[in-house]
């Protein structure tokens, strides 16, 4: 039987890290991108869903059978939410009993001692079925309406803490209470008791192993019901001679929006007290302070996450001192860290969690009930022991672990460090726990919704959220979110189809759903007419919503700019980068109609656009720079390279001062400034050597001479005088040149001297060969380079970059 057993043991084990490297595999954020990128995806999943909820149904079934517990339902993946608490303790349940099993196969439990078995049993969960009006009472008058402090459930403001005192405080209540921002710049009030907390130490008796104090037998002892402020008082004198109590709170969130504190449980090493908190005199509770913040007296709580803020929520009260056995269970990895386990690993006492969601604004308080409040502080104290013990075994000053209470305290520290923040809903944004971006993104199904669908669950969150703030009842209870997510996929057209839709969706409907029909079906009618205008925007859900859009439309196109527009208004001007007209080539390639792309301006409004500043494209931007080199020729030559010029810089005719530049054969690039040659004074040219500049009087010794042409009018004649003038300029010029480095031909042999000028013309015949030159073949005065028939090609106009598009993947930022 052992063989079998490892082998079955094996094989669930394979089987269980199997499914959960399969699940794993994809993400629980990427779910629903998948399923909106992939509708074959959706359909799978909504496939498993079912078979899932199918098993699951079964095994609730039959691991409550002969329990007395009745299953919660689950019909759908949202039920499972609802219903979460009650699949824990039957999971719970489950697990004990498997333990228990294997411990006994094992042998490692053995039969109860014999001075044990005389002992009665201890209670047990297996009781009768827990009445429906104990877990939902519908006929109480909610206590809120009778707080001095009535609820305010629209506040737009901090929430100010309700401290009027602070006892042993190490900074003043007047200094610890201030309202300034926080890191990410909402305004709050500062934790009155952060500096305490942070400076709180536990008393030397938390660090000493000591034999665990006895609880006192639960059947034969009782709590004090505290409803009275001669109670409170009572109960606080036996409170400041304990120098270890157990707290708990219960909490109702249903016929209230922000939730409510209905019960108190404190225990000390002899007495029990359930304290009723729905009394109008509940803000009074503040003097336990006095105990509640006394660093030498430590709190023990069990899950405080929540309890630190609704203390100072409701009673306006605070813990100095705590000590979370859960975080102490977390430390040693206790493999259940719930009260429940906790009970059973160190005590006889089963509880029954049946209770835990039950109405705990009933009043008087059923038997079973008030048994089940008093069970979850009495056990506390002796809980704390075994556990502090265990911490102090375990630690060691000399390992990483160090002093394993240290690490509860910080831990501890963190959880009482809460601040109590009101939840304000926006609607445009959907940011926050509450807000409907939350429930969309864990909403399964929601990627497939079109454009009316998701502006129809918008519109459905914002009225539960508001119906619920003025009837001060949870979102769930007015409309859960199945309902919620039924409506705005189906979008029912009449009163008969609403409430089929939410038929069997986690229970009837509410009483204000009812009530709301008529207009809530009308409120779908309207989503639906605007199917079509809604239907192309964006609802990525894993994309985070921002207050002021990149993307806008423009119904009218600006006017453009004229050729004399400066270049900064250029700058301001804004176009719309999706246009209904071509901005270059105007009204050619389409005529004014019904159907021509200027009769759809109107409809420019609804499409998405990224604002640009472009300038105009005119003629000017085409013009081709110029160019280095010999201007200044009647016919200049085009470059093969080249792009066309455009007709309006052919005809444009030239300023009055234009410069053009004479560069040596040397090729240094120089920017200077000079003078008319034919003026009376000398050419002052600006040239610059090894990068400094040196003035000199320009001339014919292999520098840059820069020839100014002033006064040039429109006489053709004159004009082209003009260029005669400058050519024999240009050719005496070089000549001197040449002259200078010794290049001169001699007469006769390299052809016929010019007439005008003395120039003598190129040998072409006898010249070497340029295309086909031999390596080596040098020229007097210096190498020569090669033929680059290409090189010029470069100096054409070059069009835009390209755009680079951004991949996938991710981005990178690198520092200068």
């Amino acid at each position: 039987m052992d063989r079998n057993f490892k082998e079955l043991q094996g094989e669930v084990t394979s089987a269980l890290v199997k499914t959960t490297r399969t699940a794993n595999q994809i993400s629980n954020e990427d779910l629903a991108f998948h399923r909106s990128v992939n509708p074959e995806v959706d359909r799978l999943l909504e496939q498993q869903n079912q078979r899932l909820l199918a098993l699951a149904r079964d095994l609730n079934k039959t691991a409550t059978t002969g329990t007395g517990a009745a299953p919660p339902p689950l019909k759908n993946a949202e039920s499972v939410d609802d219903g979460w608490r009650g699949i824990v303790d039957i999971v719970d349940n489950l697990l004990e009993k498997a333990d228990a099993c294997l411990d006994e196969f094992t042998g490692m439990i053995k039969k109860l001692a014999p001075s044990r078995k005389d002992e009665p049993s201890p209670p047990s969960s297996t009781k009768a079925p827990i009445s429906r009006s104990l877990l939902r009472a519908k006929n109480i008058p909610k206590p809120q309406r009778l707080f001095r402090t009535l609820p305010v459930n629209d506040a737009t403001t901090p929430f100010k803490p309700l401290l009027q005192s602070k006892p042993h405080a190490i900074v003043p209540l007047e200094e610890s209470v201030i309202l300034g921002p926080d890191s990410e710049g909402s305004m709050h009030y500062t934790h009155p008791y952060q500096a305490e907390i942070a400076e709180s130490k536990y008393p030397s008796s938390a660090y000493i192993q000591s034999d665990p104090i006895p609880y006192l037998p639960f059947e034969s002892t009782t709590a004090l019901w505290v409803d009275t402020p001669d109670a409170v008082q009572e109960m606080l004198q036996d409170l400041r001679k304990a120098k270890e109590i157990a707290v708990d709170l219960e909490h109702h969130d249903t016929y209230s929006y922000v939730g409510l504190v209905s019960l108190m449980q404190i225990s000390t090493r002899e007495k029990d007290w359930v304290v009723d908190t729905l009394l109008p005199w509940r803000e009074d509770l503040q003097i336990l302070n006095e105990v509640f913040t006394d660093p030498s007296i430590v709190k023990v709580f069990h899950g405080s996450n929540m309890d630190m803020v609704w203390l100072q929520r409701d009673l306006g009260l605070y813990v100095v001192g705590l000590f979370d056995t859960f975080h102490a269970a977390r430390v040693l990895s206790y493999p259940r860290k719930g009260l429940k386990g906790l009970q059973e690993r160190f005590t006889d006492y089963v509880t029954d969690k049946r209770y835990q969601m039950a109405d705990w604004r009933v009043r008087p308080l059923p038997e079973q009930m008030y048994d089940y409040a008093r069970s979850d502080t009495h056990f506390l104290l002796y809980i704390y022991d075994k556990i502090r013990n265990e911490l102090l075994q375990n630690s060691s000053p000399s390992s990483l672990n160090g002093n394993l209470i240290n690490d509860v305290q910080e831990s501890s520290k963190a959880e009482a460090l809460q601040r109590y923040e009101r939840s304000f809903y926006d609607f445009e944004d959907g940011s926050g726990p509450d807000g409907w971006r939350a429930l969309l993104n864990r909403m399964p199904g929601t990627g497939a919704f079109n454009g009316a669908q998701l502006e129809l669950f918008r519109a459905l969150h914002q009225w539960r959220d508001k119906t619920a703030r003025e009837k001060d009842e949870s979102t769930n209870h007015v409309l859960n979110n199945q309902c919620l997510f039924t409506l705005a996929k189906e979008m029912p057209a009449d009163i008969e189809s609403f409430f089929q839709c939410l038929s069997g969706q986690g229970g009837p409907p509410s009483n204000t759903v009812r009530a709301s029909a008529a207009y809530l079906v009308e409120l779908i009618g309207k989503m639906k007419q605007q199917r079509g205008h809604r239907s192309s925007m964006n609802w990525n859900k894993r994309q985070q919503h921002t207050s002021r859009p990149f993307c806008h439309a423009e119904s009218e196109v600006p006017a453009r700019a004229a050729a004399s527009q400066s270049t900064a208004e250029l700058a301001t001007s804004i176009v719309p980068a999706v246009s209904g007209t071509s901005r270059f080539w105007g009204a050619t390639l389409g005529g004014v109609g019904p159907d021509s792309a200027e009769s759809k301006n109107v409809k420019q409004a609804e499409k998405p656009c990224l604002a640009l500043p472009l300038p105009p494209l005119t003629a000017e931007i085409f013009e081709a720079p110029a160019s280095d080199g010999i201007a200044g020729s009647a016919e200049p030559r085009l470059d093969p390279g080249a792009r066309a010029e455009h007709q309006y810089t052919k005809k444009r005719k030239p300023p009055d001062e234009d410069v053009f530049t004479i560069k040596d054969v040397n090729g240094v690039k120089k920017r200077k400034f000079a003078e008319p040659l034919d003026g009376p004074e000398p050419i002052l040219v600006r040239n610059e050597v090894n990068g400094e500049p040196r003035d000199q009087l320009g001339s014919g010794n292999g520098e840059e001479l820069e020839i100014s042409l002033n006064g040039m009018d429109d006489d053709e004649e004159e004009q082209k005088q003009r260029r005669r003038d400058e050519r024999k300029l240009q050719k005496r010029l070089l000549k001197a040149q040449r002259q200078q480095e010794g290049l001169a031909k001699p007469k006769g042999k390299g052809g016929a001297r010019a007439q005008d000028g003395g120039f003598e013309a190129f040998d072409y015949e006898n010249a070497p060969s340029i295309l086909h030159a031999q390596k080596g073949n040098e020229r007097r005065g210096g190498a020569t380079k090669g033929f680059d028939p290409y090189a010029k090609a470069l100096n054409a106009p070059k069009g835009l970059p390209k755009v680079q598009k951004e991949g996938p993947g991710r981005s990178m930022t690198y520092r200068k």
